[in-house]
């Protein structure tokens, strides 16, 4: 691998767009890379699902056939994996990923306009999909966010106007909920998508993600950390007695491995 600074931090660069990734879109960006996964997603290609657009640009996805096996991956059906996070139309069953936004579709009033429902099909990208159930799903796409939302009531694809409203059931986990409901409201965030800040969850998930790959090209711990680190801080690290740097990175090889043989269930939970 070329030892190129620039060349290093283009291929970190490439990652970029995972700052914004919610946990459910960072499940899918690890189990996209689980070969199992892979030889099961490819018995049912792209040529399987439906999609075509309605009005106000929303697509709909209808799977053609039984996709029963991708409920063992906690999928709705099986999304072409060669798409990343946001690209991706991965809808996870509501069992596996309980805490998904819920919309209640009720009728508008005469003349009623409904601002959740504007505002989404003016500033988004939505995909909706009905499953085996009959539950209506979309995915709403924003500044490089995704969120999943779960339907009740009438369709949102019914004829005659509709307003949406979010619903909170209960009050248990209460708070945990109402902050998921804030989270959502990123999808309408108005500054660009690449200048929203690293977390340390974001990072976190990142870094294991970049050793992985790193490790499935068969490269070296300390050719990851260049990656990772910058060529500068890892000469520095290697050239002293400490340990941390290449700790951290073996760290990050054995998360990332964990998150793609099934850990990703836990981003979910």
């Amino acid at each position: 691998m070329s030892n190129c600074p620039v060349l290093l931090q283009s291929v970190l660069d490439r990652y970029d767009y995972t700052r914004t990734l919610s946990r459910s879109r960072w499940a899918w960006e690890f189990l996209r890379r689980n070969e199992e996964f892979l030889t099961e997603a490819m018995l049912h290609g792209p040529d399987e699902v439906s999609v075509r657009t309605a009005c106000h640009g929303i697509t709909l996805v209808r799977p053609r056939t039984d996709q029963m096996a991708a409920e063992r991956w906690g999928l709705a059906f099986f999304p072409d994996p060669r798409h990343d996070g946001f690209t991706a139309n991965a809808f996870w069953s509501s069992a596996l990923f309980p805490r998904q936004v819920q919309v209640q579709v009720s009728p508008a009033g005469p003349s009623e306009a409904c601002p959740i429902y504007e505002r989404t099909v003016k500033q988004c990208e939505i995909v909706h999909l009905v499953d085996t159930a009959g539950r209506e799903h979309i995915l709403v796409k924003g500044n490089g966010h995704v969120v999943q939302v779960q339907c009740t009531g009438m369709s949102m694809l019914s004829p005659e106007p509709v307003r949406l409203g979010f619903l909170i059931r209960g009050t248990a986990n209460f708070a945990s909920r109402w902050r998921m409901l804030d989270e959502a409201q990123r999808v309408y965030d108005a500054s660009p998508a690449g200048t929203a800040p690293w977390t340390r969850t974001s990072l976190t998930l990142r870094n294991a993600l970049v050793a992985h790959d790193c490790q499935a090209a068969g490269l070296s711990v300390r050719e990851t950390a260049d990656i990772i680190y910058g060529k500068a801080r890892v000469d520095e690290a290697w050239a002293g007695p400490g340990r941390s740097m290449k700790d951290e990175i073996r760290r990050a090889r054995a998360r990332g491995r964990d998150l793609v043989s099934g850990g990703y269930r836990t981003l979910l939970a």
